[in-house]
């Protein structure tokens, strides 16, 4: 059991689980946090991805454990879970393998079924121009969401090749954990919420996951990228309330 978690709370009520992207951080929520907190109970946990917390755990099903392993210690029974990225695989994973722990599914710009590779599966050059390629391909307003303070954090990352192995091995973990065939046991309301420019995990993508889940909701966002939370947060925040508050949880045995 791991003895010590990171993460931001806020409100009382229902809960609501919100897991960041590889490159994330819990202060990507602030925004949702804030618009949810005055109905229901929100968690942003920080998973153990980056440099100062990696811990090993780097397969789908190791981190799908961790968020368990942190519910457990807070206490919580159930949550609607919302994932980014490399965290919206995860919260599918979660929701396939813990169904009565999953009251509802928020998945943004998830990997799970396709996720285009930001490197050719080998170190990268270490270079602030090649972070700002890269960003390039997350954020539609990259000049803006793509800082330089941004660009000198990851680049300090990449500098330490023990972590760059260590990204490596999560990005083969999830291209090889494939979820396509799972996603029809999928059981509870779930709403996708798309950049309609978005590069990483494009939009024919999301109409996959939707074709795929059959209580499912797809929304595009214009004018935004891999990151909709980051990029347009109170539309996200919004359009994530109303499906809150809409939904109505149901648990179907698989």
């Amino acid at each position: 059991m791991q003895s010590s978690f990171e993460y931001i709370e806020k409100g009382q009520g229902k809960k609501v689980l919100l897991l960041h992207g590889l490159f994330g951080s819990p202060q990507n929520w602030t925004e949702t946090i804030d618009a949810l907190s005055f109905a229901y109970h929100v968690v942003a946990i920080r998973l153990p991805v980056h440099r100062d917390n990696c811990n090993g755990l780097y397969t789908i099903p190791q981190l799908t454990e961790y968020v368990r392993e942190f519910m457990d210690s807070k206490n919580i029974e159930s949550a609607a879970l919302c994932g980014n990225s490399l965290g919206g695989q995860i919260a599918l994973d979660f929701c396939l393998r813990y169904p009565v722990r999953t009251d509802r599914l928020v998945l943004t710009g998830s990997a799970g079924l396709y996720e285009r590779s930001l490197t050719s599966g080998s170190l990268p050059k270490v270079c602030k121009e090649f972070i700002r390629d890269q960003g390039k391909k997350i954020f539609y307003n990259h000049e803006r969401f793509m800082t330089e303070e941004m660009v000198e954090e990851i680049f300090q990352s990449l500098g330490d090749r023990k972590y760059v192995r260590f990204l490596l091995r999560i990005a083969k973990s999830t291209r090889d954990y494939y979820m396509k065939e799972a996603l029809g046991h999928v059981r509870v309301p779930t709403l996708l919420v798309w950049g309609a420019q978005d590069e990483v995990t494009p939009p024919h993508v999301a109409h996959e996951f939707e074709s795929s889940i059959e209580d499912s909701k797809l929304v595009f966002f214009e004018q935004c990228g891999h990151s909709p939370p980051i990029e347009q947060p109170e539309r996200f925040a919004q359009t994530l309330r109303e499906f809150m508050d809409r939904a109505q949880p149901a648990h179907v045995a698989v």
